[in-house]
């Protein structure tokens, strides 16, 4: 005998338990974080599961398993939870919803992003920003980010990114160090410094390193006093800000640096890369004011440094 569809809506009081459910893959912990008892959560999800005609959960013994269907209807649920949760904030609170949510890596976000935040802030007053620095690739939409920034190579990136810049490498060093140990006129003068390597997991890192530079500007068997291995692009810019050797700077980052003598790059070659700065933008969001705001906010920061 076939089955009939179900066609009634779902009883939405349900939700809540699912979702907290679904989070701790535990009636218990459920049941703490909305303060209700196990078995108020159990009978929700008992009827949840009756609405849906399909079982959400594999109940083990000590642990409980979202089936295929649980982990469909738990993105759905997570993410209208979370537009009603903030639809309610803003209407609480008596204001008008002008928030930007940003994805970007670690290192763009302090180098280059936070630092710049104060002069967002005087063009758009009252637009609050969320920035999450992840070195994942989210979707937008479904985690609902706003924009995203990214580092990828420039025949990889979407169609309908915005090209901010295209990275490039060249040695950087403190004046102090410059002063402690003789100028710095040819590539071979570097070997009296400490070279401070990144060795990261990422492509753009490995492809542009020490032997690529000097292969550029035209010298092989440069052999360092020492070298230093991080695997951060800010840890190795400070390192060499503090005087601790010689960096193999990548732009857009060492710009400030720069800017404040902090540092120096003594030479004219600079290694190009085939990565590059990119803007993704959320096609639900991008007409918002706030995102439009700060989507040409950001291209004018890129457009007025010449990066």
């Amino acid at each position: 005998m076939t089955r009939r569809a179900r066609t009634r809506p779902i009883q939405l009081d349900s939700l809540r338990g699912f979702d907290a459910a679904a989070r701790h893959l535990s009636f218990t912990q459920a049941a703490k974080e909305l303060s209700l008892t196990q078995s108020s959560i159990s009978r929700q999800v008992a009827a949840l599961e009756d609405d849906v005609g399909q079982p959400l959960f594999t109940r083990k013994t000590r642990a409980l398993e979202l089936t295929h269907a649980g982990h469909r209807l738990a993105q759905a649920v997570r993410k209208a939870l979370a537009e009603v949760d903030a639809s309610v904030q803003d209407l609480r609170s008596g204001q008008t919803q002008r928030r930007v949510a940003i994805t970007t890596f670690p290192s763009f976000a302090s180098l280059w992003l936070i630092p710049r935040l104060p002069a967002f802030s005087r063009v758009a007053p009252g637009v609050e920003l969320r920035i999450d620095s992840t070195e994942l690739k989210v979707d937008l939409v479904a985690e609902q980010f706003d924009v995203a920034i990214r580092l990828t190579r420039a025949d990889t990136a979407p169609r309908d990114a915005i090209a901010l810049s295209m990275e490039d490498y060249t040695p950087v060093l403190a004046p102090s160090l410059i002063e402690r140990h003789g100028p710095v006129k040819t590539p071979q003068d570097l070997a009296r410094f400490t070279q401070l390597v990144m060795e990261d997991a990422g492509t753009s890192s490995r492809e542009h390193n020490w032997p690529e530079w000097f292969a550029l500007a035209g010298v092989k068997n440069v052999k360092p006093a020492a070298r230093l291995v991080f695997n951060f692009i800010d840890q190795t810019l400070q390192a060499a800000a503090r005087g601790q050797g010689v960096a193999l700077g990548r732009r857009p980052f060492i710009d400030d640096f720069i800017e404040r003598g902090e540092l120096v790059a003594p030479f004219s070659q600079r290694l190009p890369s085939r990565y590059g700065y990119f803007l993704l933008r959320n096609p639900e969001r991008a007409d918002a004011p706030e995102v439009k705001a700060f989507c040409d906010w950001l291209v004018s920061q890129f457009a007025h440094h010449s990066l």
